[in-house]
């Protein structure tokens, strides 16, 4: 309790209350709500739903010996599904999954990876023939071998229009 006349400070400044900070600590609280509600609602309207549990525990990298592509880095293609980062899925070789599951049996959270991937795989496509990925970045994941052979002739199609 206050007394009247007495000022209360805080205990490690000589700063007085004042009467924004509740009001600003409730425009970051609304901000922080606002971010989590976009990174929730964005995958939903995606179709990329199990995408929301992925904690980035990386226990999916375990499976670097037994992906038959070689993709060493599955949380990050998670991720970028996640956000729509179709730069960061070709990238990483998303592109060049096929799909097999192999990296599934290792999720915590018993995300089916595959699944995860194959829907991201369709949807960059769809976003390569709308124009919304850089030649560069397609050019650089072909020279790198980034691109499946199932995607090759598809990407090909589609940057030869673009040119």
């Amino acid at each position: 309790m206050v007394l009247p006349g007495i000022h209360r400070y805080q205990f490690f400044t000589n700063v007085k209350d004042r009467a924004l900070t509740k009001n600003l600590n409730r425009l970051t609280m609304l901000g922080i709500a606002a971010t989590l509600g976009v990174d929730i609602i964005k995958p939903l309207f995606k179709g990329l739903p199990q995408t929301i549990y992925c904690y980035e525990c990386r226990a999916c990298y375990a499976t670097q010996d037994n992906c038959p592509v070689g993709i060493s880095v599955q949380a990050e293609l998670v991720v970028a599904a996640r956000v729509s980062d179709y730069r960061r899925f070709i990238k990483n070789g998303g592109l060049k999954c096929v799909r097999c599951g192999n990296c599934s049996s290792f999720c915590v959270q018993n995300i089916q990876l595959q699944k995860v991937f194959g829907t991201m795989q369709l949807i960059t496509i769809d976003a390569i023939k709308k124009g919304k990925v850089p030649k560069s970045v397609l050019v650089g994941a072909m020279e790198e071998g980034l691109v499946g052979r199932d995607f090759i002739d598809d990407v090909a199609r589609q940057t030869e229009g673009q040119v």
